[in-house]
């Protein structure tokens, strides 16, 4: 019997460090962490010490009052973060499964385009069908958005990806052809059709060499043995296009991106570009909220065939 309570004991000790050790790790700060599972900074201090001293390991680099996880940690997060998530969600996991009573708040993550383009008609949807539920929408780049889908701080991403990670479900929304664009003043403006070669005549507006796009670019001017001028490197479709408005370049984009205000022209490029699939990301280890299966299934209607 004294047993029986030594490792139950034993049981309930490791769960606290480790929800305390992977807030740590996500947030990348004691005191955050602290707030977050309602102790104190001592205590979850504590709780990591003791975790680092039963698995004889560092599991922080500690930098002052700053710390990032080691190797070890990174592996120790990411095998107990869905236990973690299981164990803080368990009480509207169970209400939710038990009554049929989604929780109040669904987090989706988005990039501009998505945020701006795809997300607007599935939430006008998703909100007349489930008014009860709050959405929250955060918008940043690619690597942002997987961060925090791993992190556990959406349960959503909603973005174009061009290689599924295997931690992560993609399933495809809508597909969108890319188009080149240039002013509405530019001497190719009012073409039907524009060859490759004819548009880095002129001079190009990239992603940088860093983004798959950027690489993407380059691969293809290398496979027709064209070379750019390339004026501007910089992130994100709606900025791309407000410096071919301003005259800076020409480029190529989805077509999701373009509205009938846009001051540039456009035709066809997908004879040399694929078609972006804008679709939505979620996590293969953890299940997901009821709110979040009902918001799949507005966009699952419009999946690509």
């Amino acid at each position: 019997m004294a047993g029986d309570k030594g490792r139950s004991s034993t049981r309930r000790d490791r769960l606290k460090q480790l929800r305390a050790f992977c807030h740590a790790a996500r947030s990348r700060s004691i005191s955050r962490a602290a707030e977050q599972i309602f102790a104190s900074q001592p205590a979850v201090s504590q709780q990591i010490r003791s975790l680092e001293e039963e698995l004889s390991v560092a599991l922080f680099e500690r930098r002052g009052s700053r710390i990032a996880p080691t190797p070890a940690g990174l592996r120790l997060c990411q095998l107990a973060s869905p236990l973690v998530e299981g164990l803080d969600r368990l009480p509207d996991t169970f209400t939710e499964q038990h009554h049929g009573v989604a929780s109040e708040n669904l987090s989706i993550a988005a990039g501009q385009t998505a945020a701006a383009m795809v997300l607007p008609e599935y939430l006008k949807e998703f909100r007349q069908r489930h008014p009860e539920v709050r959405v929250n929408v955060r918008v940043a780049d690619g690597r942002q958005r997987l961060r925090w889908l791993r992190d556990y701080e959406v349960e959503i991403a909603l973005s174009a990806i061009d290689v599924t990670p295997p931690d992560l479900e993609f399933r495809p929304v809508l597909s969108s052809e890319f188009m080149f664009i240039t002013p509405e003043d530019h001497p190719l403006a009012g073409r039907e059709t524009v060859e490759l070669s004819e548009i880095v005549a002129y001079p190009v507006v990239l992603h940088p060499d860093s983004s798959y796009l950027g690489r993407l670019a380059e691969l293809m001017l290398g496979h027709h043995n064209l070379f750019a001028n390339t004026v501007l490197k910089v992130e994100g479709w709606n900025v791309i296009k407000g410096y071919v408005e301003a005259g800076v370049g020409v480029s190529a984009v989805p077509a999701i991106c373009l509205a009938d205000n846009d001051r540039i022209w456009s035709c066809p490029a997908s004879r040399y570009f694929p078609s972006r699939v804008y679709g939505v990301l979620t996590r293969r280890d953890s299940l997901l909220s009821l709110a979040a299966e009902w918001f799949i299934r507005v966009v699952e209607r419009r999946l690509c065939p």
